[in-house]
């Protein structure tokens, strides 16, 4: 029975690193900010029941995406990191374009089910597919990445008695362009006689301090208790990166 306990094992961790799950506490964190700057009663902690609903539908809609990106840089993969889970065998091609798929459906029937934007969902996964197949081919693809954190927190933002408002834009605003930035980096990992681990770690430190811009908005708007709850995120995140992959 061990055999097929490892092999349980490997395949859960490469379902998690396939769906960069070491993001998932940033993606987590944007969600929240993204209720409680969109909302109507100002800045309070948003319902139990809505904050979870958002919460695990966005990191379902960032785990298809991430998962899919995968999939389509396979033969990318299978030269520049063999050791990732398609090219290592471990989960086949096939096997993660329907695992991707089923997770950006269901992250996005919740986010319609609890009454967000379709049109603004609709925008969020065209986004993130078409991100998925140019960004190894145009480095302005850059933006798209951007866009899909931006469209997430629109969607959310959509949601019942929410809507964008003063600070959530200012928030969106530096939101984009944090992204935009580590995306330029990521992207020079790859150049010839780049400090690929060097950068590999920067750019997985600026995933995990995402939420240090989530708080700030947060603070500004008087919005103190989600504010410490984002701003935990941070070490909660570095710590997730140690168990599944962000980048």
């Amino acid at each position: 029975m061990k055999p097929v306990a490892v092999a349980q094992s490997s395949s859960w961790r490469a379902g998690l690193d396939l769906a960069r799950a070491g993001n998932f506490p940033s993606v987590a964190s944007n969600v929240l900010a993204a209720l409680v700057l969109s909302s109507a009663a100002g800045s309070v902690w948003p319902a139990p029941g809505l904050l979870a609903l958002a919460v695990v539908a966005g990191c379902l809609v960032y785990a298809g995406g991430a998962t899919l990106n995968d999939v389509a840089d396979a033969a990318f993969d299978a030269q520049h990191r063999p050791e990732r889970a398609i090219p290592r065998g471990i989960v086949a091609r096939a096997a993660a374009g329907w695992l991707g798929s089923v997770e950006m459906v269901a992250g996005l029937g919740l986010l319609i089910a609890a009454g967000a934007n379709a049109l603004l969902a609709g925008a969020l996964t065209a986004t993130i597919l078409v991100y998925d197949w140019i960004h190894k081919r145009w480095i302005g693809s850059v933006v798209l990445m951007a866009g899909c954190r931006g469209l997430l927190a629109l969607s959310v933002a959509s949601l019942p008695d929410h809507a964008p408002r003063g600070a959530f834009w200012w928030w969106v605003g530096a939101l984009f362009v944090y992204v935009v930035t580590l995306s330029l980096m990521a992207r020079w990992e790859y150049r010839p006689g780049a400090p690929a681990a060097k950068l590999g770690r920067m750019v997985g430190g600026l995933l995990a301090f995402i939420p240090l811009l989530d708080a700030l908005a947060l603070l500004a708007v008087g919005a103190w208790w989600p504010a410490m709850a984002c701003a935990a995120a941070v070490p909660f995140g570095r710590w997730a990166q140690r168990l599944a992959a962000s980048t």
